[in-house]
């Protein structure tokens, strides 16, 4: 990330530790328990909670290591015609950790096209959107997943991801990736999922202007108990 900016704003950023090119590396780990209840024709609830949740950061060479969890909190779900959605959400007390937690479970906030009799080379796309209304940053995901190969009950699918900013964003962003996708359609639902995204995104306020380049890794695995 580099920052430019005037001499007092620069020197501002040293003050706080900060560099004008900065190096930063933010990796967070969770682990969540989920138990479904009795599925029916029209829907299929679950409860779920996040038993550890692990960060690693690196700004700078300055290194954090954190570890939490939140198991006494359960959240709440449900697949309704389909469409997976968040029905409880976290209520702690806390508007500081409710944040946090919500923010977490994306993977059953994904809306799928209804796709039938697919073939080897068939594909489909999909969108994704990320934004944070305190930060006045918003982009989204165009992903294309194409069947490469189907065993058992599973198929795999490549992914190819292109990454553009809302027009009404203040951080200007764009990118590019690839991912996979291991989908069980068996039981429907998404058994792994990893992406790779380069991104680079550019603030340019009346004083100074940011400029980033990132990469980021997602990775997503369901393991099932009985």
């Amino acid at each position: 990330m580099k920052i430019t900016g005037t001499p007092k704003e620069i020197e501002g950023l040293k003050k706080v530790g900060y560099n004008s090119n900065r190096k930063l590396k933010y990796l967070m780990t969770f682990t969540s328990n989920y138990e479904t209840g009795k599925r029916t024709e029209e829907s299929f609830p679950f409860s779920f909670y996040y038993a550890n949740i692990a960060l690693d950061i690196d700004s700078d060479g300055k290194k954090q290591q954190k570890e939490t969890g939140f198991p006494s909190v359960i959240l709440k779900g449900n697949i309704i015609a389909g469409k997976p959605r968040l029905t409880q959400p976290a209520n702690t007390g806390s508007s500081e950790h409710d944040k946090f937690i919500n923010a977490l479970p994306k993977y059953f906030e994904i809306d799928f096209p209804k796709v039938s009799g697919m073939k080897i080379g068939d594909s489909f796309i999909t969108k994704r959107i990320t934004e944070n209304k305190s930060s006045e940053f918003s982009f989204f995901g165009d992903l294309k997943y194409t069947l490469t190969k189907i065993e058992g009950a599973l198929a795999y699918f490549s992914i190819e991801i292109i990454v553009k900013s809302d027009a009404n964003s203040h951080i200007k962003s764009s990118g590019k990736g690839k991912g996979e996708m291991i989908y069980n359609f068996k039981e429907k639902f998404i058994q792994f999922e990893k992406m790779t995204t380069t991104l680079d995104s550019e603030q340019d306020n009346k004083t100074f202007k940011i400029a980033a380049h990132n990469t980021i890794i997602s990775s997503y695995e369901l393991k099932i108990q009985k």
